[in-house]
């Protein structure tokens, strides 16, 4: 029974792996629009904005002004213009002169507070001050001298075998890796390079083009360059394709290119459909991270052999 719960299991993670993305994209009168299919589900789809359309003017009347319609003024008669009542403005009131109560008058006349009542108050305001701390009696310099030396050494027998286990380490390895001189970039550039060939040979092999239409009209304004313009995008398109094919899986159902003697603007259309399996993208981030990593491993070993060797020859000779 467990057997067979496992072998369902591979089989649904295989067809998962092995079902291809789609990804298909088109091209058309400044339009453009993309689409992820899985499985016959789509995942992503996004078109650029429709073009807004020009702002055309009014077309002019028989007489030859354009024509509007005129704002028409609304007709008042006598009649109700008599019955609309007029606004009155109220007019602003004068000032009275305020009246002060009997609280603010006799706070007006309240006696000061006296010099003594002051000082008191403030005394008491007044936090009161914390003691001085006794002061540490100083030590003589030999023997703080002694103890700087010996926090020394133990600090020193501390972080070596801590540098020696980060060095070891995946965090060693980490820090390693980042560039800090121009000779680190260039190593980890070559290691890219060399990692990069044999993924680009897996991927021109799992890259699938289906479904190519291409349309092309040329034109311009002089017929000569039109024809001129046409051989040149001709030949173009059809060396490009031909080469596509040498290494990449590429289908193309519609391949037109037109001369437009009578036209003055070009156009162009195109559409296609790309597919990649997971599986194959998965292969392709493991080819290029292990070999990446083993190129980066080689290089690192063989400098530190470079460095132990320089070591042994640039250490002095024992006296005899």
């Amino acid at each position: 029974m467990a057997w067979a719960i496992i072998l369902i299991v591979l089989f649904v993670l295989a067809v998962i792996l092995l079902l291809p993305v789609r990804v298909k994209g088109s091209y058309g009168q400044g339009a453009w629009s993309v689409a992820v299919y899985y499985a016959f589900i789509r995942v992503f789809h996004k078109e650029s904005a429709p073009p807004k359309e020009p702002d055309v003017p009014p077309k002019p009347d028989e007489d030859g002004s354009p024509f509007f319609a005129p704002p028409q003024e609304e007709e008042t008669s006598p009649a109700a213009a008599a019955a609309k009542p007029e606004t009155a403005h109220p007019k602003p009131e004068p000032a009275k002169p305020e009246q002060t109560s009997a609280a603010e008058s006799v706070s007006l006349h309240k006696p000061e507070q006296t010099a003594p009542e002051t000082a008191n108050a403030s005394a008491e305001s007044k936090p009161e001050k914390p003691a001085k701390k006794p002061k540490k009696p100083k030590k003589p310099k030999a023997e703080a001298s002694a103890e700087e030396n010996a926090a020394d050494d133990n600090t020193e027998t501390v972080s070596e075998p801590q540098s020696a286990k980060k060095k070891r380490g995946i965090r060693g390895f980490i820090e390693r890796l980042k560039p800090h001189s121009l000779s680190d970039v260039s190593g980890l550039a070559k290691d890219g390079c060399a990692a990069l060939s044999p993924a680009l040979r897996f991927l021109t092999k799992h890259l699938h083009f289906r479904h190519i239409r291409l349309y092309a009209a040329v034109a311009s304004d002089d017929p000569a360059d039109t024809a001129q313009l046409y051989g040149k995008i001709c030949a173009a398109v059809y060396n490009l394709i031909g080469q596509l094919q040498c290494w990449v899986d590429l289908e193309a159902d519609e391949v037109r290119i037109l001369a437009d003697f009578f036209g003055s603007k070009s156009d162009f259309r195109a559409s296609g459909e790309l597919r990649v399996s997971p599986a194959a993208a998965i292969v392709l981030v493991l080819i290029l991270g292990g070999k990446f990593l083993w190129r980066t491993l080689c290089r690192f070993r063989n400098e530190d052999k470079d460095a132990k060797r320089y070591e042994k020859e640039s250490a002095p000779l024992p006296e005899t």
